[in-house]
């Protein structure tokens, strides 16, 4: 439950202390009491006493639902318990106009001065965790007011970020046009941190108002930055990025003999192959729960060959490394319970046997839903061959060279690792013991082996299971090579084979 404020302590009035602060800030009383802004007094730890204080109230479809507050006698915040979920403001929007998305609520209030009215701010400003520029996968749940507004976001003709300039508030935005969408979003540049210290600048050599000044910044946000045709100068950051600190690697498989020749890079596509039974599902499994425990990655699973329920418990048995049905070392009710919570955060399921059709465009439109939701990093489908393909008039290289080409402008668009299953085109059933297939073994291979960005093959030899990989399109995140694991078929699990080291 969200602890609400007391009617009673939010219906304090502001007193003539409060808004001289607020007048400090440049918001006037009007602003201030068109957003019900009320006085309190609460103890804030920066400052280890309490003080007078503005509080900031949360509406959900008009019900208070939480409240901020802001100490008037040095820079100190603390909320009600259970924090806000909602954008501050989101009550008051225009679906029919442009919504605009600043840090704070003193940008928020800022921009209403300067007659910006279709604002809002998140509740819990900039992320703390940030790396390389992003957001890190810990503070996704911190992100869920963007689904809680997921049907403003959808009506509005298009939303402008305008959060602080520095790396935090960059990093937000970043995270917020994944998640909304960066086909949808404009982001806004200026040279000043927020849009109040804009509002606050006195320079009596500027040239414009404080109100032209603001709405400048507002009218001239760009579109937002997508894979295509850009100047060098775009890019300047990122090359004196890898200037200063190289190339990097991608995050961890959780096999270091694995991660010699392939890491798993944010916005790529990754093609799995193998022969039916040959692990190819397990791998994939396993790797995610890898990335969810070490990088607290968060997963879409479009898999047709596993009913969600039957997947989920495989999941929680790779999670415990315990069996979730009777038998030896059978996980207790206790340790389940512990791994369906630890699952449920972690993966979302793109059901396959409802009413929605099995097409592409139908797993990447509930895909994109799953990004909003949870932020989710990886999507999973399993296998290719059940998808249904519109495309009867072409030849099935081009059908599948097209689908491919949709799956990596996703990838890129969204910043989400996709790993498509497919099984070899032609399989010897004869018993004897078949070649390793590749991604020219696959039906469609042109396509397959030319659009992806990593290929690797799962395949059982013995009691081992060999991982090749036959493509790797970038040098710093794998080379072409092969290693070997051992399936642990008690655990259901993979350990690596330490004569590899």
């Amino acid at each position: 439950m969200i602890a609400v404020p007391s009617p009673a302590i939010v219906s304090n009035r502001l007193e003539q202390q409060h808004y001289d602060w607020l007048k400090s800030r440049g918001i006037s009383k009007k602003t201030a009491d068109h957003f019900k802004l009320f006085a309190s007094e609460k103890f804030f730890s920066r400052l280890s006493k309490p003080t007078a204080a503005v509080g900031f109230p949360y509406y959900r479809s008009g019900a208070l639902v939480s409240a901020k507050y802001r100490s008037i006698e040095a820079k100190d915040f603390t909320q009600d318990a259970g924090g806000a979920h909602d954008f501050f403001g989101i009550d008051k929007i225009d679906k029919t106009a442009p919504l605009v998305i600043v840090e704070g609520e003193m940008d928020c209030l800022t921009a209403i001065e300067a007659g910006i009215m279709n604002v809002v701010s998140v509740p819990s400003g900039a992320p703390v965790k940030v790396a390389d520029g992003k957001v890190m996968p810990s503070e996704d749940k911190k992100f869920g007011y963007v689904w809680n507004a997921r049907e403003i976001i959808d009506a509005v003709p298009y939303v402008i970020l305008a959060t602080d300039q520095d790396g935090p508030g960059q990093a937000l935005a970043e995270e917020l046009a994944r998640r909304i969408g960066k086909e949808k979003c404009r982001l806004a540049k200026f040279e000043w941190k927020d849009l109040n210290e804009a509002w606050l600048d006195d320079n009596p050599a500027a040239l414009e108002t404080p109100v032209e000044r603001l709405n400048n910044i507002i009218d001239n946000a760009e579109a937002y930055p997508i894979n295509g045709v850009s100047e060098a100068t775009a890019y300047i950051d990122k090359i004196n990025d890898l200037y200063s600190k190289g190339s990097g690697k991608g995050f961890s498989t959780g096999y270091p003999s694995v991660d010699n020749i392939y890491t798993v890079a944010p916005g790529q596509l990754t093609v799995v192959t193998g022969y039916p039974s040959s692990g190819k599902s397990n791998f994939v499994d396993q790797l995610m729960v890898n990335l969810a425990r070490g990088q607290d990655w968060k997963f879409a699973i479009c898999s047709f060959e596993n009913q969600p329920e039957v997947h989920i418990t495989r999941l929680m048995e790779l999670y415990t490394h315990q069996s979730f049905y009777e038998g030896r070392s059978r996980m207790s009710k206790e340790v389940a319970d512990d791994a369906f919570k630890w699952v449920n955060e972690h993966f979302l399921f793109i059901d396959t046997n409802g009413e929605e059709p099995s097409t592409l465009d139908s797993i990447l439109t509930r895909a994109r839903a799953a990004v909003k939701r949870m932020g989710v990093r990886g999507l999973v489908i399993d296998p290719y061959n059940y998808i249904e393909m519109p495309n009867a008039d072409k030849s099935e290289t081009n059908a599948i060279s097209d689908l491919l080409t949709k799956v990596k402008k996703f990838c890129m668009t969204n910043d989400v690792h996709t790993w498509f299953v497919a099984h070899p085109s032609k399989i010897n059933r004869s018993g004897v013991e078949q070649p390793r297939p590749d991604g020219m073994s696959i039906s469609g291979s042109m396509a397959w082996w030319a659009k992806t960005d990593c290929g690797i093959t799962i395949h059982r030899k013995d009691t081992f299971t060999e991982l090749a990989v036959w493509k790797c399109r970038y040098r710093w995140v794998g080379t072409q090579g092969e290693t070997t694991l051992i399936f642990n078929k008690t655990a259901g699990t993979y350990t690596e084979n330490l004569d590899t080291f």
